[in-house]
């Protein structure tokens, strides 16, 4: 009656039910269940379960004793290699068994219901590779850097990449950029191959030209695989993937990623997919490395270029009877860019000399080429005569008018050697300093204006101080006082402090700007000392 019973039920089940009864565990099953036992049903129907099951009767014979001793069970993804198909098989399942009672009480056999999760379980496992993948490259700044993220990301996966071989494609030549699972030496781990003419055991030559995935068999021939810990072999076939930068028609091949395939599992739809995913992934993070390799190379350019243009335009300071002149410019050294920051000096006719202290808000050539275009305009303007406010507007009417232009901070101070009064209007930039003999140090403050560039018919107001002799002016850029989270008043008393504990001499401008010589800096420094 119990055998009815239990019959009745599997025979009736769309889920896949089995059951062993009797003292050999003799096998039945539903239609559902028989694709589980693949190439041996229908022989396996009516045999014993040790049978049946002899490759994995040391894992489940033990559990089918626990259930004849009453004790159900349930496991989840259980890891069963089974030869089912000619092969040793990697598979996982979810299933029960449950004993099966008869009316007197006595146990007579074994209800099994269960499902196969191989396919769960590997689709869980490419999930965690490609995650992993993306980890690895996504800092990845050049292409050597992404193809070295994607060797370390297959270590970690042996169980779904039990080996791996990157090359890296030049004008024909594969060079070897990284191997995991796979011993060195061998035709199968050379330095490189040349395409068409060397031995191309992995078919890369193939899997470019066809731009498509090569599969390789029996790739013991020509490498020493190491097997992986759990199972019993060593993988036997590979996949050789093009990695292929763009989608476009005309696709440029980077390389290739050799992946070896589980020695239990078989390439099946799903694993194609996954190839095709893990080819697109890393061919993602090699485009990605690519265009930050090109952009720092056309940044470095653009660099030079400026770098280039400002030093050009930071002018060698004149020899004067009356005064001393000191110029220094410190470049930035957080980033490439080149800033905007310059100063000058420009003796007139009259004896008079005017001082000019900018910073042209923006990096780069563009900064650097508006730099010229004001430095060239402001010293036309002193030339001409203009007052130091009157320079700034004439500026300011200059550069609204330029096309793609920014605005700029600007400091223009007059000084007059015979009466020692100095003349300067300030249009947003920050105020000079007098050091005084006695080592007092006062701020050349007076009306300030805005930037030129931002507005139209701003009046540039102009202060006036009358000096004494051996007093030192400091002018300066934003650069040299700014400091993250720091007030900028704060930072400029700090800088009166020790301006006016210093020496005053021929290292004054030295000892201003020792601090910022050796650390890093996020702006660039200009500083322009006049001692009368």
């Amino acid at each position: 009656q119990s055998l009815r019973s239990a019959a009745s039920i599997c025979l009736g089940a769309k889920y896949p039910i089995a059951i062993y009864w009797g003292d050999e565990l003799t096998l039945l099953y539903n239609e559902a269940w028989s694709v589980i036992p693949g190439d041996k049903h229908p022989w396996a129907l009516g045999k014993p379960a040790r049978a049946v099951w002899p490759d994995i009767w040391d894992i489940v014979g033990p559990e089918f004793e626990e259930a004849l001793q009453g004790r159900g069970m349930w496991v989840a993804d259980r890891l069963l290699p089974m030869e089912r198909r000619g092969y040793l098989e990697e598979t996982y399942f979810n299933y029960n068994l449950s004993p099966i009672t008869a009316e007197d009480g006595r146990i007579e056999g074994v209800f099994n219901a269960g499902m196969e999760t191989t396919s769960r379980v590997v689709a869980a496992r490419h999930q965690r590779v490609l995650i992993d993948l993306i980890a690895e490259t996504a800092s990845a700044t050049t292409v050597g850097e992404a193809f070295a993220g994607a060797v370390e990301a297959l270590a970690g996966h042996r169980e779904v990449a039990p080996f791996a071989v990157l090359y890296r494609l030049d004008d024909g030549v594969a060079h070897l950029t990284g191997t995991t699972g796979v011993a060195a030496g061998g035709e199968g781990t050379g330095a490189s191959v040349r395409l068409g003419v060397d031995a191309d055991p992995w078919r890369i030559q193939e899997a470019i030209e066809r731009r498509r995935a090569a599969v390789v068999e029996d790739v013991g021939r020509f490498a020493e695989v190491h097997a992986h810990e759990g199972w019993p072999e060593a993988a036997h076939t590979a996949v050789t993937l093009p990695v292929v930068r763009s989608r476009r028609r005309k696709r440029r091949v980077e390389g290739v990623l050799v992946v070896g395939v589980p020695p239990g599992l078989r390439i099946d739809p799903q694993h194609q997919e996954f190839h095709a995913a893990l080819a697109d992934r890393f061919a993602l993070s090699v485009l990605d490395a690519r265009r930050e390799e090109e952009e720092r190379r056309m940044f470095e350019i653009e660099h030079r270029i400026a770098e280039t243009l400002q030093q050009s335009l930071i002018p060698a300071l004149p020899e004067l009877d009356h005064v001393d002149l000191a110029g220094c410019y410190l470049p930035g050294t957080e980033g490439l860019e080149v800033g905007g920051d310059w100063y000058d000096a420009i003796p007139l006719p009259d004896g008079s000399v005017t001082l000019v202290i900018g910073d042209v808000v923006g990096k780069g050539v563009a900064a650097a080429a508006q730099m010229g275009q004001l430095r060239n305009a402001l010293r036309a303007y002193v030339l001409e005569g203009f007052s130091p406010g009157a320079v700034l507007s004439k500026l300011n009417h200059l550069t609204l008018s330029l096309s793609g232009s920014t605005f700029a901070t600007l400091l223009v101070l007059r000084y007059e050697p015979g009466d020692h009064t100095v003349q300067w209007c300030r249009a947003g930039h920050l105020p000079a300093l007098v050091r005084r003999a006695d080592g007092t140090v006062e701020l050349l403050d007076g009306d300030g204006s805005p930037p030129i560039g931002v507005f139209e018919g701003v009046t540039f107001r102009e202060s006036q101080r009358r000096l004494q002799p051996d007093d030192v002016v400091v002018l300066y850029t934003d650069g040299l006082v700014e400091k993250p989270g720091e007030d900028i008043d704060v930072s400029i008393d700090q800088l009166a402090h020790r301006v006016g504990a210093l020496p005053v001499g021929a290292g004054f401008l030295d000892a201003i700007v020792a601090p910022l010589a050796d650390t890093d800096r996020r702006d660039d420094v200009a500083v322009l000392v006049l001692s009368t």
